[in-house]
């Protein structure tokens, strides 16, 4: 009887070990999707030069970040495939973007030199288009990399469901606020996965947003 309760228990332990083992393991793969993720974006973002790379790498990544693709031919063909399909696509989508930002740098430049109760509001009023316009910008990237719908329909569809979705707006702004205070104290995440993770949390957050109006409208 002695004999067959520390077999059972040496099995109980080579369970509990391999358990370990392999959610180590898991771990160690989902780390390492998120850095290879986040380089393959800052790469792309570069081959683009800058200015053109942007849109097409973040919407890449978050399509590889979906799961797209990936199983069959790797994170890199697959990441690849999407940068060069959502090349001219996701560019077009960004143009809004491009102007809108510059105008808020140039209005935010203006701001400094200005004093007064005045200038107070129209900061408040530059950050909450500035919230706006990234929630917007947020929403259409993870459109783009969902659908393959035309630009002018996805940034349409994208305007429309950050005006109707405030509280789902807010979340993704607390969740990316929480993240550069993460980044903040923890400055060599950044190269590491200073894009992957805080990608792919919003698109998570926006994927259930959708999955709900979904159920919604079937209802």
């Amino acid at each position: 009887m002695t004999a067959i309760v520390r077999r059972e228990q040496g099995r109980d332990a080579d369970g509990i070990g391999i358990g370990w083992t392999d959610g180590i393991m898991r771990a160690l793969a989902v780390a390492a999707r998120f850095v290879a993720v986040n380089v393959m974006i800052l790469l792309g973002a570069v081959i683009g030069l800058g200015l053109f790379g942007l849109m097409p790498a973040v919407v890449a990544g978050a399509a590889v970040l979906r799961g797209d693709g990936s199983a069959q031919g790797g994170l890199l063909r697959a990441y690849a495939t999407q940068y060069r399909a959502q090349f001219v696509r996701a560019n077009l989508a960004g143009i809004p973007f491009t102007v809108t930002g510059a105008l808020l740098a140039a209005d935010l430049t203006l701001l400094t030199r200005l004093a007064g109760p005045f200038s107070a509001v129209l900061l408040v009023l530059t950050i909450a288009v500035a919230a706006f316009a990234l929630l917007v910008w947020v929403m259409t990237v993870a459109l783009l990399s969902r659908h393959d719908d035309a630009p002018i329909a996805v940034l349409r569809a994208a305007l429309l469901l950050t005006a109707a979705s405030p509280a789902a707006g807010l979340g993704l702004l607390v969740v990316l606020a929480a993240w550069v205070v993460i980044t903040a104290v923890a400055p060599i995440l950044l190269p590491l996965v200073g894009v992957s993770i805080p990608l792919a949390l919003v698109i998570r957050l926006i994927e259930a947003r959708l999955e709900r109006l979904a159920r919604s409208d079937e209802h």
